[in-house]
């Protein structure tokens, strides 16, 4: 278990370093069996320590911690996605300014179209909603954009999640450099 929290903090500090969260913006999940691990709420990501990531099971009872205000969209895609061992949700700048033109974002890459295949969006719904739970929830892709929110991202490991953060954000600035070079 400790490589496993390890590996948890090491995600949360690489999203904060490459600025894909600030703040205490986004969060972080993984499932274990019947546990889910995951972000305090108000906590800065790139001071993550393995003390501070709250516990709580697959009904939602806290067993440790306050977790992030995002926990009911957690345990949704968990309920609902099998596949699905871990998340990561940010407010990447290059994909949340896409979700606010409402402009897709065009899988442009090698690794776009091979890993991503097809991203989902999302219409807006408040954060920590029971309707964004819902509508991410019922997404069968892997990495979802959220109407002037974020991206969230699902695998079945933390790095396969934060891999997928990284070649949406980059396939968003792709898009965005494209997109300017032939105005």
């Amino acid at each position: 278990m400790d490589h496993i929290l390890a590996e948890f903090v090491d995600v949360c500090k690489k999203l904060y370093e490459r600025k894909y969260v600030v703040g205490s913006g986004g969060n972080v999940s993984i499932k274990v069996g019947n546990l889910v691990f995951i972000t305090p709420t108000g906590h800065i990501l790139g001071f993550m320590e393995k003390e501070k990531i709250c516990i709580v099971d697959m009904d939602g009872d806290i067993l440790k911690g306050k977790p992030t205000s995002e926990l009911n969209m957690h345990l949704k895609i968990y309920k609902n996605r099998k596949d699905v061992n871990a998340i990561v949700h940010t407010h990447c700048m290059y994909c949340t300014a896409f979700s606010n033109i409402d402009k897709e974002i065009k899988l442009i890459t090698p690794e776009g179209q091979l890993f991503i295949r097809k991203i989902d969006y999302i219409d807006y719904y408040p954060c920590g909603s029971m309707e964004l739970a819902e509508a991410v929830s019922g997404s069968e892709e892997s990495a979802i954009v959220l109407k002037n929110h974020g991206l969230v991202t699902v695998g079945e490991t933390i790095f396969e999640a934060y891999l997928k953060t990284e070649v949406v954000e980059e396939l968003a600035q792709m898009n965005y450099i494209i997109h300017n070079m032939i105005k």
